[in-house]
C-alpha cells in the first residue's frame, strides 16, 4: 500500500492547508511510500531528508494540470493505493477507476453560489470519506445531502507539537499586557474593529498598560497602518508584517493574549483557526469570533473569549477582561493548553486520521 497526495496547496507556498498537507505527507512517509502530485514546482530536496517521498512535478499550464495528474495516477496507481486530496478541486484529477479516495473539507468553499455547489457536490460524490476541519464544516456538508459517503471531523492541527517553552518569570511579572495577532490581514479577521475599540477604551482610561504586535501581510496592511496612527495607538500597537518561524516562536513565548475575533464577510469565513491552537500550545488564551469553525478551537469562557466583533460593547467588555484581569487570563491559558494536549496535539489528530483511512 502506498499513499498518493493530490494537492493544489503545498509548501513552499504558505498557509494553513499547506502546513496540513506538508505534515501529513511527512508523517505518512515514515511508514509507507508516499507520492506527491503538487500544482507547482517542488524541489527534489524536499524528499531528500530521509523521507520515503516521491515528487511528480507538473509543468503544464493550469488548465491542463488535472488531466496530466489523472494520466500520471492511472499509470502509477495500484488497487491497494490510497488517494488523499487537499480539497474537492483535486478530486477532478483522480481517475474514476480508483476507489480509496479521501478528501479534506475546510468550510468557506461550501458558501459558494448554487452553480458551484452542484459542481462541489458532484466531485465529493467520488470520495470514500470526507474529512471535515470542524463541526461547522460538517454541518455545511450535511446540507448538501450527500448520501452513502462517510464523514468525520478531524481538526487540522497535524503540524502542532508540544511546546517546550513556557512563560518566563519576567513575562509573567510584567505590568504591560502583551497582545498578539498572527494572520493574513484581511477584513474578516476583525483587526480594525479591535483597533477602534481599544482607542475608545484608551480615551476613557479603562485599560491597564498593554501593547499589541500585529504580524502578517494582506490587503488590509495599509489600512491598518493608517488607522493605528489615526487612532493615536502608535505607542501601543506595532504592525510588524511578515515574520519567520523563529520570531513567531519568540512572540508566542512572550505574549499574554492572542487576538483574532474573525467574522463572516460575504462568502469568506474561518473554517477552523489553527492560529488559536498554536497560541494555546504556549498557554495563551484567545479572543475569537463566533462565526464558522472557530468555536471548535476556542471555548468561550474556558479557553478564551468568543465575541461578535461587530458589537462594540461586547468587544469592549472582552478586551477589558482580557487586559485588566490577569487571573482570568492565566486560568483560560491553562485550560487552553490542556485542551491542546488532549484534543489538538499533532500526533493525536494524525492517529485519528490514520484510523480513518485504514478502515
Amino acid at each position: 500500500m502506498r499513499y498518493m497526495i493530490v494537492t493544489q496547496t503545498f509548501p513552499p507556498r504558505t498557509g494553513g492547508m499547506q502546513n496540513v498537507m506538508d505534515s501529513i505527507s511527512k508523517r505518512l512517509s515514515v511508514s509507507n511510500e508516499t507520492h506527491i502530485f503538487p500544482d507547482h514546482y517542488l524541489s527534489k530536496e524536499y524528499s531528500s531528508k530521509n523521507l520515503n517521498i516521491h515528487i511528480h512535478n507538473n509543468f503544464s499550464p493550469k488548465i491542463f494540470r488535472p488531466f496530466i495528474k489523472k494520466f500520471l495516477l492511472k499509470v502509477i496507481c495500484k488497487s491497494s493505493d490510497i488517494i488523499i486530496c487537499d480539497s474537492w478541486k483535486s478530486l477532478n484529477a483522480v481517475p474514476k477507476t480508483i476507489n480509496k479516495v479521501y478528501v479534506f473539507a475546510h468550510g468557506q468553499e461550501f458558501l459558494s453560489k448554487e452553480k458551484k455547489i452542484k459542481k462541489i457536490k458532484k466531485s465529493l460524490n467520488r470520495a470514500s470519506c470526507i474529512i471535515c476541519s470542524s463541526n461547522y464544516t460538517s454541518s455545511l456538508i450535511d446540507k448538501l445531502k450527500i448520501t452513502n459517503i462517510k464523514k468525520i471531523v478531524i481538526p487540522p492541527t497535524y503540524s502542532l507539537e508540544k511546546s517546550l517553552e513556557k512563560k518566563t518569570k519576567s513575562r509573567e511579572n510584567s505590568k504591560t499586557v502583551s497582545l498578539l495577532t498572527i494572520c493574513r490581514l484581511e477584513k474578516r479577521k476583525g483587526i480594525l474593529l479591535v483597533l477602534r475599540c481599544l482607542s475608545n477604551l484608551n480615551k476613557n482610561k479603562l485599560l491597564k498598560p498593554f501593547h499589541w504586535n500585529i504580524c502578517g501581510e494582506g490587503l488590509q496592511f495599509k489600512e491598518i497602518k493608517e488607522n493605528i496612527k489615526k487612532l493615536n495607538l502608535t505607542d501601543q500597537v506595532f504592525l510588524i508584517g511578515k515574520i519567520n518561524n523563529n520570531l513567531k516562536q519568540k512572540l508566542l513565548e512572550s505574549s499574554d493574549v492572542f487576538v483574532m475575533p474573525s467574522y463572516k464577510v460575504n462568502e469568506s469565513i474561518e473554517g477552523f483557526g489553527i492560529s488559536y491552537i498554536e497560541a494555546a500550545a504556549f498557554r495563551i488564551p484567545s479572543i475569537a469570533g463566533l462565526d464558522g469553525g472557530v468555536t471548535d478551537a476556542v471555548i468561550d469562557s474556558k479557553t478564551g473569549w468568543c465575541v461578535d466583533p461587530l458589537n462594540q460593547d461586547q468587544l469592549a467588555n472582552v478586551l477589558k477582561d482580557a487586559i485588566n484581569k490577569k487571573d482570568l487570563r492565566q486560568k483560560y491559558g491553562l485550560h487552553a493548553e490542556k485542551q491542546f494536549l488532549q484534543s489538538f496535539l499533532g500526533e493525536k489528530v494524525f492517529r485519528k486520521f490514520m484510523d480513518t483511512i485504514s478502515i
